[in-house]
C-alpha cells in the first residue's frame, strides 16, 4: 500500500500540490474568523509546530546523507507537508492583515505576504535549502507575532510592533539552537547568507510600519456608510436613515452619493473589531478633494475610544456641519495614521427629498 501512494504521488505531485494550494487558502478563508478566537489560534499554532517539524526532519535527513547513513522514508510527504504549512500560515496572514486595512494603503505589504503566498508554490525546489527554508520561517513568526501579541497585551502601537520584532528574533534563535542539535553544519555553513536576509526582512518591515503600509492588525472594520438621521434608542441602538447603495455598489449597504435638500449635517457611522480587552483610540478623518487639483485636504477629525469584544464591532459615529458639493472621503485611521478602513462618497444638491430607509444598528 506504501509503495502504491508514493507512486500515485510522484504521478500526480503537482496537480495535489495544486490542489492543496488552492483548497487550503479556501479552507482558511471560510474557517478563520478573528485572531482572538482559541479556534483560529490553535489552526495557526498547528501549522507553525508542522513547518518547524518538517524543516527539522529535512535538516536530519540532509545530515544522515552526509553521513552515509540510510536516509527517511517518505521524505516527500515532508517536503509537501511543509509546503501545505507554510502556504495554510501566509493565505491566514493574508486574510487577516486584507480584513484589518485599507487595501490601497496597505497594498506593498499585502503583495509582500502575497509573494511569499505564491513563492510556496513556484519555488517550492528551494525548500531543500536550509536557508530559504529558515528565511521563509523568520517571515513567518514575524507576521504571527505582529498579529498575536496586541491580543494578548490589549493594546496596539509602534511599541507593541517593536516589541513583536523582538519577540521574533527570540524564536528564530531558539528555532536555529534547536536545529544545530541534528543539523549543526547545515546550521552553520548557513548562518553567512541566513543572518543578512533576516536582518534584510526585519528593516522591511519596520520601514512598511513606520510608513503605514502595514495594516493595524488587529482592528478591523466590520461596517461603514454615509447617513442623513442618526439618534439614540432606548435600547442603546442606534437608528439610521439612509439612502440604499444602488445594486452595482457590491458590499455596500449605503449610497455612494448623498443627495442633500438643505443644510443639514451628514454623519458617518462605523462599526470596527477590536479583541476583548483591547481598548484604543480611533479617528474620523474628513478629507475632500479639490474639483481643480484633484488633492485631498483635511477637513476635519473626530476622535473616540473603541472597546473590544463586541462580535460586531465596536460602533461610533462622526458628523459634519454645512457640508458643500463635492466628492468626500472619510478615514477610519488609528491615532498614528494606520488606516483601518474608508469610505468615499459624493454630496449632490437635490430639490426633491432622497428616498431613506431606516434600520436598527
Amino acid at each position: 500500500m506504501f509503495t502504491r501512494m508514493t507512486s500515485f504521488w510522484e504521478r500526480n505531485e503537482r496537480r495535489l500540490s495544486l490542489l492543496a494550494f488552492v483548497g487550503g487558502f479556501l479552507w482558511d478563508t471560510l474557517m478563520l474568523t478573528e485572531i482572538d478566537r482559541l479556534r483560529d489560534n490553535l489552526i495557526l499554532l498547528a501549522y507553525l509546530v508542522i513547518a518547524f517539524t518538517c524543516i527539522v526532519l529535512l535538516n536530519a535527513h540532509r545530515a544522515r546523507l552526509k553521513k552515509k547513513a540510510s536516509p527517511f522514508p517518505a521524505i516527500g510527504f515532508i517536503e509537501f507537508a511543509m509546503q501545505f504549512a507554510f502556504g495554510g500560515l501566509f493565505s491566514v496572514f493574508i486574510i487577516f492583515f486584507s480584513r484589518s486595512g485599507a487595501v490601497i494603503a496597505s497594498l506593498p505589504f499585502l503583495l509582500v505576504l502575497g509573494s511569499f503566498f505564491v513563492g510556496n508554490e513556484l519555488f517550492k525546489k528551494h525548500y531543500e535549502r536550509l536557508t530559504f527554508q529558515m528565511s521563509v520561517f523568520f517571515a513567518i513568526l514575524f507576521s504571527y507575532s505582529v498579529l498575536i501579541l496586541p491580543v494578548i497585551l490589549g493594546e496596539i502601537g509602534a511599541d507593541i510592533f517593536i516589541l513583536s520584532g523582538g519577540l521574533a528574533l527570540v524564536l528564530f534563535w531558539l528555532s536555529l539552537r534547536a536545529l544545530r542539535l541534528v543539523a549543526r553544519d547545515e546550521v552553520e555553513a548557513s548562518k553567512r547568507v541566513l543572518l543578512p536576509i533576516v536582518g534584510i526582512l526585519l528593516i522591511t518591515f519596520n520601514v512598511l510600519y513606520f510608513n503605514n503600509m502595514i495594516p493595524p492588525i488587529p482592528l478591523s472594520l466590520k461596517d461603514i456608510g454615509v447617513y442623513h438621521s442618526l439618534s439614540r434608542a432606548k435600547s442603546g441602538e442606534y437608528v439610521l436613515g439612509f439612502e440604499k447603495a444602488r445594486w452595482y455598489e457590491f458590499g455596500e449597504k449605503t449610497a455612494s452619493v448623498f443627495h442633500r435638500t438643505g443644510d443639514g449635517p451628514v454623519y458617518v457611522f462605523s462599526s470596527i473589531y477590536a479583541p476583548t480587552r483591547l481598548d484604543t483610540p480611533v479617528v474620523h478623518r474628513w478629507l475632500r478633494q479639490d474639483d481643480g487639483t484633484g488633492e485631498w485636504t483635511t477637513v476635519t477629525t473626530v476622535s473616540f475610544i473603541i472597546s473590544g469584544g463586541r462580535a460586531e464591532g465596536f460602533r461610533g459615529y462622526s458628523t459634519k456641519e454645512h457640508i458643500t458639493a463635492g466628492k468626500w472621503r472619510v478615514d477610519v485611521e488609528t491615532p498614528r495614521g494606520q488606516i483601518i478602513g474608508r469610505f468615499d462618497f459624493t454630496v449632490e444638491d437635490t430639490a426633491e427629498n432622497p428616498t431613506l430607509k431606516e434600520e436598527t444598528f
